[in-house]
């Protein structure tokens, strides 16, 4: 019996414009070098906009590969996320990413919404745990990863007005 929708929220001011972390977040080929945990991560089909990927994790000790859509608006700096080939004891798994500018920095707002094939609130406090850690990590990972690449950018377009 399933406990119905959950829903995780996690948030982080990322001192970078908002279309460098959309890129950043957009290009998954980068993703190996930057979290810790992911492995191998290719798109499979689709474009820039609307797309299947394909990536593999070290999660909880153990190796898991999944592939998920992802459909991104550019304008707004948004991205939703569905995992394609959800495994017990989820019965779905999706999200959201969400850039918008505050107080001189970008805010970044990462969702999960999730369903699972066990009523036990014990089991739904194991994964919030783990949605937790791991959200935490990818939103860390993709502070330092585009705070860097806009002081790099930064620095360049200094050197070419000069």
């Amino acid at each position: 019996m399933s406990l119905g929708t959950r829903r995780t929220v996690h948030r982080l001011s990322i001192d970078a414009p908002e279309d460098v972390i959309f890129s950043m977040l957009r290009d998954s080929a980068h993703w190996p070098y930057l979290d810790g945990l992911t492995v191998y991560s290719e798109r499979v089909s689709g474009d820039d906009s609307n797309h299947e990927l394909r990536t593999s994790v070290v999660a909880n000790g153990s190796l898991s590969s999944s592939r998920c859509r992802r459909v991104f608006d550019a304008a707004g700096h948004g991205a939703e996320f569905r995992q394609l080939d959800v495994e017990a004891p989820f019965l779905a798994l999706g999200g959201t990413w969400d850039i918008h500018r505050a107080d001189g920095q970008s805010v970044v707002t990462l969702s999960h919404e999730y369903a699972l094939d066990d009523d036990t609130e014990e089991l739904a406090e194991r994964v919030n745990r783990s949605i937790d850690e791991f959200s935490r990590r990818e939103l860390e990972a993709l502070r330092l990863s585009s705070e860097r690449l806009a002081r790099l950018l930064q620095r360049h377009s200094v050197v070419q007005e000069a």
